[in-house]
């Protein structure tokens, strides 16, 4: 790279892609990344390509195998240069915000990285990045305004920090985005004008001297808000414009949205935008059969197939070939129009089949001007049967009238704008177990309690409101189980059991923390003495049913049961060998919920 990358004019769609998905090169490995980087790199050829910083920690990569990735000065670029000569992607790297600063628990300490803006840049660069975005605290929906304030700050200054790295200390040829988070547009106003303040102190002052790109964060959580996603963009320009109109030209990026919302992004003076979306779906069995709507793989027909090269592989009498593989062992080697296959390749196929219809409708719409009468009638076009899309044009009508007009003409109604409070519960990121613990707290247990139900904690507080919990006792209900003889207890990875009882405490509604294999031990430590004290004062004259399917709070679970050997009797669900993920969805399955029920019946009727 010879020159500073250009600050993005056209409408930019980066797919996510994972490279580094064990040793290298980039198509030896990866499962259906394999096949998505081989249809990338030597099909598609796509000019722009999002890859997430930190993505080989999911990887579980080795640290000799993450140097071997960088020996030489090798980049990225260089490792997709040997499978294509000829192919040269703008290459966009996050922060690994999300992963670092979110909740999330990731040791780098193997690989010499550090949570900080030279360390992360650093390895932007190894990676061969044109686009780099600053570390960032993402802001979780429903955080209470202290530590709103707090991580804004500290983005704030991690942006400032970047602009010096970047223009001043290693004067690399990268461009910056800075990132941007608040969750309205007060919050929107609040935060770009600190940011903007803070750059004119550090001596950025002169956008055309020191050029950077913003990028809006804290967004997946929204992502289903069509409303709230339109309000934090139009903030975002509304704002730019209002402090300055050399600020009007700032490239806006959105991180990992797309969808049904792209349209009213790219109207809204959105320049690029980046999404794992294909792969997630492909990953469910989710297939595209057009820009907004979906069907399950086992459900489509020849008739949902299009053009693109990949439906081609799969399409006519290999369709049914494809599914009946697809129901078939992982490993096995399959033949597919005379090409030895692996079950992947079909989720690959199906993911670049996700990915070229984004691609078409980004094609589609920027046929268009954005702000051109023809393309906000496309818009109204495109949103006429969606309920969700047409509160958007309702949104955007009061303030430009062509869409009035429009609507008119074509003789729709328009649904009423929504005042819904977008997540009122407050929460905290701030890790405090003291804040509540069972064992150490008043609490009795009726005699008519013959079981107690152990269930894991939910993301939605109280537990008892979430959807898992709610299915779970409807469908006990409605099998007959008596719900007074059962005591339910959820087990939080913050605090360990918390009784139904204790749900509405402040300490259990704020918090917002699960378990996950990168835990540290200490707090595994701290779940699982909470729970065998728990269990020892109240469990020794009933039965305790466990059913969990999130791996973490399984393994605390066994754990307890060997540490008690048989003092309290404890029986986990569901069965080890029924379970297809371990994961809690998957206790919302009709086959567990009838085991569950049919081991609840047998303990009530003891």
């Amino acid at each position: 790279m010879s020159a500073r990358p250009k600050p993005l004019q056209e409408f930019t769609f980066f797919p996510v892609v994972n490279f580094m998905t064990g040793p290298p090169g980039v198509l030896r490995n990866g499962g259906i990344w394999k096949s998505i980087k081989r249809g990338i790199i030597r099909e598609l050829k796509l000019p722009a390509i999002m890859t997430q910083v930190l993505h080989f920690v999911d990887f579980d990569l080795s640290e000799k195998s993450f140097n071997e990735w960088f020996e030489g000065g090798r980049t990225l670029k260089d490792w997709i240069a040997q499978e294509n000569p000829e192919y040269s992607p703008t290459l966009f790297a996050d922060s690994g915000g999300f992963k670092l600063l979110y909740n999330k628990e990731y040791d780098l300490s193997k690989y010499k990285l550090k949570a900080t803006p030279e360390s992360i840049l650093d390895l932007q660069l190894k990676l061969g990045a044109d686009y780099v975005a600053s570390l960032d605290y993402p802001i979780p929906p429903g955080l209470n305004e202290k530590e709103t304030k707090e991580r804004m700050g500290k983005s704030i200054l991690n942006a400032v920090r970047l602009m010096e790295l970047v223009y001043d200390t290693y004067k690399a040829l990268v461009f910056p985005y800075l990132a941007v988070h608040g969750r309205s547009y007060k919050e929107i106003q609040y935060y770009l004008n600190s940011l903007v303040g803070a750059l004119e102190e550090a001596g950025f002052n002169r956008y055309s001297n020191y050029p950077f790109g913003l990028a809006i964060g804290s967004m997946v959580p929204i992502k289903n808000h069509y409303e709230l996603i339109v309000e934090i963009i139009k903030a975002v320009r509304d704002t730019l414009r209002e402090m300055s109109h050399t600020l009007e030209d700032v490239p806006v990026h959105i991180f990992g949205i797309s969808g049904k919302i792209v349209p009213f992004m790219y109207y809204l003076g959105v320049n690029s935008f980046d999404s794992n979306t294909y792969v997630k779906a492909a990953q469910n069995l989710q297939f595209f059969v057009s820009y907004n709507r979906k069907k399950r793989f086992h459900e489509i027909t020849n008739k949902d197939l299009d053009s693109c090269p990949f439906c081609a592989r799969i399409g006519g009498q290999n369709l049914r070939m494809v599914k009946k593989i697809l129901r078939s062992k992982s490993y096995s080697h399959y033949h597919l129009n005379g090409q030895k296959i692996i079950k992947s390749d079909i989720y690959g196929i199906i993911a670049l089949h996700n990915l070229s219809m984004q691609l078409k409708l980004v094609d589609e719409i920027t046929a268009y001007y954005p702000n051109s009468r023809e393309f906000k009638e496309w818009l109204v076009n495109y949103s006429r049967n969606d309920s969700k899309l047409l509160k958007i044009i309702a949104k955007l009508s009061t303030i430009d009238d062509d869409f009035i007009e429009i609507i008119n003409e074509l003789g729709l109604k328009l649904p009423k704008i929504s005042r819904e409070q977008f997540y009122t519960r407050k929460i905290s990121l701030k890790r405090d177990p003291t804040k509540f613990d069972i064992t150490k707290t008043s609490y009795y247990v009726s005699p008519e309690k013959k079981v107690i139900l152990l269930l894991s904690c939910t993301p939605k507080k109280p537990y008892s409101k979430s959807t898992t919990h709610k299915v779970i006792f409807r469908y006990l209900q409605e099998q007959g189980i008596n719900l007074r003889k059962i005591e339910k207890v959820t087990l939080s990875g913050m605090y360990g059991p918390v009784p139904q009882n204790f749900e509405t405490e402040p300490p259990i509604l704020e918090y917002d923390f699960i378990l996950s294999s990168r835990t540290p031990e200490k707090q595994v430590n701290l779940v699982s003495t909470r729970l065998k004290e728990f269990l020892e004062t109240y469990a020794k004259n009933r039965w305790v049913v466990a059913y969990i399917g999130s791996k973490s709070y399984r393994e605390i679970v066994k754990r307890v049961q060997r540490e008690l050997n048989g003092k309290v009797s404890i029986i986990l669900l569901p069965d080890e060998t029924q379970l297809r993920r371990r994961v809690n969805s998957e206790i919302r399955k009709k086959v567990h919920l009838r085991a569950l029920t049919a081991t609840l019946k047998k303990l009530l009727d003891e």
